[in-house]
């Protein structure tokens, strides 16, 4: 008699608590976005803040480089954003950038990036329209006008950054006159959706560049009231500036260029006789003494190299104009990665991939629906 088939075993069921607790936010934003269809209940749970808050978590302190993406622009006039992989930059010999879709009713004139932070970017384009932009899920929110009003000889500085205290997202607009010292500064509220007038910088200027976000606070390199140079802050939580002191570093050298590495505030001179160009990092931040040159590497007769990250093997990746180099901090080795599709690109930026609203509006639907 023949006997019945065996019953085929069931797939084991995962416990909801891991699905949602250490499944799923370790899952990248792209597949977390098909995931939304798969029922009502995925749905609200991905939409939820706590939810987006600990997939932040998990991918800041991913080790691999794998929710880490690099965004940069090419130059006018046919402006395109193009975005590539820093795991890929990191380790392999050829990255290849896609273009991506940047949020602009109309054909610019000029575009910047000012900064990222928790997966937003900001954006600036034609020197006033102001972005929230989330490359990841490609949703972005257009600020209101901040009511500076502009005249002749000033320029713009802006500065993009999270309030950690206030759970809020600020954007740092500072009017600053070319023929007089009078500066206004302005502080747009993602969570109120307004801008406010804050207090003039008490006897510090900050020079025409767009503020590095480093522990709860925004930098820009600048002056110290006794026209020395130094490094002007901006703490988001207090709405107030203060200094920091720069690194020594020789006659001959350029101006600061500020930057992040590592979660370190950086700093960059270039010495034009020596076509080289010294790399500093303030290991201990607000300690003047943890300023530290960990490289000196040569410019290429390229203005503004910009370091943009350092890898697990302590190697440097550096931006070369629309090229990419990596130095060994180890051996003073160099490395030459190729990268197809990057051409005329500048002001590349780094930014974590998330799902973190670009806009009030839609954080309040999340909390709310």
């Amino acid at each position: 008699m023949e006997q019945p088939p065996a019953p085929r075993e069931l797939p084991p069921h995962l416990p909801d608590e891991l699905v949602i607790l250490e499944i799923l936010p370790r899952v990248p934003v792209k597949s977390l976005l098909r995931f939304r269809c798969v029922s009502k209940s995925w749905l609200s749970l991905i939409s939820t803040p706590h939810f987006i808050r600990v997939h932040l978590e998990k991918s800041s302190q991913n080790k691999d480089y794998s929710r880490l993406s690099l965004i940069a622009h090419t130059s006018a006039p046919r402006f395109a954003f193009k975005n590539c992989s820093v795991q890929s930059l990191l380790q392999e010999p050829v990255t290849h950038a896609a273009n991506i879709d940047y949020p602009v009713e109309k054909a610019p004139s000029s575009i910047s990036i000012v900064g990222s932070c928790n997966g937003l970017v900001c954006i600036v384009v034609d020197c006033e329209q102001i972005y929230i932009w989330n490359p990841s899920t490609r949703k972005s929110n257009k600020l209101k006008d901040s009511g500076f009003i502009r005249k002749q000889h000033c320029y713009t500085i802006y500065g993009f950054g999270y309030d950690e205290i206030n759970d809020d997202y600020n954007v740092v607009a500072i009017l600053r006159a070319l023929n007089h010292v009078k500066i206004e500064t302005k502080v747009y509220s993602l969570k109120s959706d307004k801008w406010r007038r804050i207090e003039d910088i008490p006897g510090c200027f900050p020079f025409y560049s767009w503020g590095k976000y480093v522990d709860r606070k925004l930098h820009w390199p600048g002056y110290s009231g006794k026209q020395d140079r130094a490094v002007v802050s901006f703490d988001l939580a207090q709405a107030k500036y203060g200094e920091l002191k720069l690194p020594t570093n020789g006659e001959g050298a350029s101006f600061p260029v500020l930057g992040v590495l590592g979660r370190c505030l950086s700093v960059t001179y270039e010495h034009q006789r020596s076509n080289t160009v010294d790399l500093w990092v303030m290991k201990e931040y607000g300690v003047m003494e943890s300023w530290t040159k960990i490289l000196t590497f040569p410019s290429f007769g390229i203005r503004g190299p910009v370091p943009l990250c350092i890898s697990r093997n302590d190697e440097v990746s550096i931006q070369f104009g629309s090229t990419f180099r990596l130095y060994s901090l180890q051996d003073d080795s160099m490395g030459n990665p190729k990268t197809i599709n990057m051409d005329g690109c500048r002001d590349a930026t780094i930014y974590v991939e998330s799902l973190v609203s670009a806009s009030a509006a839609e954080k309040d639907e999340r909390r709310y629906g």
